[in-house]
């Protein structure tokens, strides 16, 4: 389908504004004097279309629209700002200090040995969620998606890899991030706090120097600091019966590095650098000084951000209701009987793997609003006043109930994140379209809204996770999330080629940065291609059910054709 416009913002930075329209159909675009005054008077008709139809289309609604002052204007702020306004009660200011973390602190500081100090680390990890050295995790295991495996992979580093990998951005980060960890542990009552943060600063500046399935007991032979104490501290026996006798590693590069670090290390540079984890890792939710330390650095310094209200951390209101439901399930089957109608028009594909795609399609596993049955923590005691001690226990409750799936069928209904999260997701390894509650709201969703409208809003957006269970990478895997090749080799090579028309198109854009409107480059179309894909062939999909619905309901909608349709794409 023709590319009317695509509007990229990349970390509030650079912009990318592209118009395809000729000027013949921007002309034929008309007039706006018909469309009804909630649409237009958001829109800006001081804006040329055919240069900014972004501007054009909703202009007046992004110079209104007030938002804090490190948020982009779109529509994914403006919905996870009215998600955060869904508060009942603040957090109280947190006058603690380092008492909530004290216990954690103390076992550290007091172990004796490498295996101490790592194992009690671990058990730390274990028992609030903290990253360690790696990261144990629980899903559909690689060979079978529908039994759980143990995996353990690259926990992130607390910087972006690519800050350490590219001179210019670490030149201009280092020295501001050195003094984040120094003044950590300063607030924390190091009086060695900058030798302390040279520790830190060396090993993650060491580690940034396909899975692989092990037993427990070679894992533990092969990486006994980096892999084995952390499965002793989760609570796993290598010498008895467990629910798992196997582990997948990731990234074994990753875990070779980091076993050779670990063993470099003194005792005392080990408890610095597990201490720092536990200091990092509740900084944002200690008292004040810890939590403006690091909202400094990790918001201002690396992003120009200003530190978020606290308020945005706890959420709760009602606003699921079973009409909605009923709604958005019956929207979503008339977006996938135009992917599907897609699929019998598409002349490139073979009847084998058209006949493979309807029915990964028909699996498609609907997460809507919120969790049906959500997990409740009935044997936890709460004490409002101890919000790092809450959230602790319930990270150490949620660990044991991933843990013991391990071995189990996996659950295809589990959510695997929040109702107030305002994002859409496709999640390949379950075929799971996720579309939270917080992201099924006004401006983005309305029940009420014209079918125009809809179709046009979230419409798209919905049609973008669809095709991205069937782009370069959701071809990958079947309707259960089983990794195989369910494409032809004929047709895998079409696609290939008519996806490489994406890459040559928009890598013939030019970026501009949006504070200096210098030239920047060129977009890198392999980098978004699947982003590319899903954008084009989310907008192909709700035009067609948009299309089909007016055609199959008489008065599907209140506006003329021509009107339906202009809305359609404002």
């Amino acid at each position: 389908m023709d590319i009317i416009l695509t509007y990229f913002n990349i970390s509030g930075m650079v912009k990318i504004i592209v118009a395809a329209l000729s000027a013949a159909v921007a002309s034929a675009f008309g007039t706006i004097s018909e469309l009804p005054r909630e649409i237009s008077s958001l829109m800006d008709e001081t804006v040329d279309p055919c240069t900014d139809f972004y501007s054009y289309s909703c202009g007046t609604w992004q110079n209104n629209t007030l938002l804090y002052d490190n948020q982009n204007i779109n529509v994914h702020t403006v919905l996870a700002t009215a998600a955060d306004k869904l508060v009942e009660k603040l957090l109280m200011p947190n006058t603690l200090g380092l008492a909530p973390i004290e216990d954690h602190l103390k076992a550290i500081r007091s172990a004796n040995s490498t295996v101490e100090a790592i194992f009690r680390g671990a058990a730390i990890a274990k028992a609030t969620g903290m990253p360690l050295f790696m990261k144990l995790t629980v899903s559909g295991d690689n060979a079978d998606a529908t039994r759980y495996a143990l995996y353990a992979e690259h926990p992130g580093l607390p910087l972006e890899e690519i800050f350490f990998e590219e001179p210019v951005l670490w030149a201009a980060i280092e020295k501001p991030y050195r003094e984040y960890i120094a003044t950590t542990f300063t607030l924390a009552g190091r009086a060695d706090a900058e030798a302390a943060a040279d520790v830190v600063m060396a090993l993650q500046e060491g580690v940034t120097s396909s899975n692989n399935r092990l037993s427990l007991s070679a894992a533990n032979a092969l990486y006994p600091l980096g892999v084995g104490l952390q499965l002793q501290g989760f609570g796993f026996d290598f010498h008895k019966e467990c629910n798992t006798n196997t582990i997948l590693l990731e990234n074994l590069y990753y875990v070779d590095v980091i076993e050779k670090l670990l063993r470099s290390l003194s005792v005392d540079e080990l408890k610095t650098i597990i201490e720092y984890n536990v200091l990092n890792f509740n900084a944002p939710f200690l008292s004040a000084p810890f939590s403006n330390a690091h909202s400094e650095f990790y918001g201002k310094v690396l992003y120009g951000h200003e530190p978020l209200p606290r308020a945005t951390i706890c959420r709760s209101e009602e606003v699921w209701t079973a009409d909605t439901a009923k709604h958005i399930e019956s929207f979503v089957q008339t977006l996938e009987a135009a992917f599907e109608t897609g699929l019998d028009s598409a002349g490139w594909l073979d009847d084998t793997t058209r006949a493979n795609a309807k029915t990964k399609l028909s699996k498609l596993n609907h997460l809507f609003g919120g969790p049906k049955n959500p997990k409740t923590y009935p044997t936890l005691t709460f004490d409002p006043k101890a919000y790092i001690a809450n959230r602790n226990k319930v990270s150490a409750d949620n660990t044991a109930f991933k843990l013991a799936q391990i071995g189990t069928a996996v659950d295809r209904y589990i959510w695997e994140t929040t109702a107030q999260t305002a994002s859409a997701f496709n999640q390949r390894e379950t075929n799971a379209l996720t579309l939270p509650a917080a992201f099924l709201q006004p401006p983005n969703y309305d029940a009420k809204a014209d079918p125009a409208e809809s179709y046009g809003a979230i419409g798209a957006t919905i049609g973008h996770e669809i095709t991205h269970g069937f782009d370069e990478v959701g071809r990958l895997f079947d309707g259960v999330g089983n990794v195989t090749q369910w494409w032809s080799a004929a047709v895998t090579k079409t696609f290939d080629e008519k996806s490489n028309c994406f890459v040559e198109q928009y890598g013939s854009m030019d970026v501009h940065s949006e504070l200096t409107g210098e030239l920047v480059g060129k977009l890198d179309g392999e980098l978004i291609l699947p982003e590319l894909i899903a954008d084009n062939g989310g907008l192909n999909i709700a035009y067609r059910a948009y299309q089909g619905y007016v055609h199959a309901v008489a008065d599907a909608t209140k506006y003329t054709k021509e009107a339906g349709e202009k809305i359609f794409w404002i």
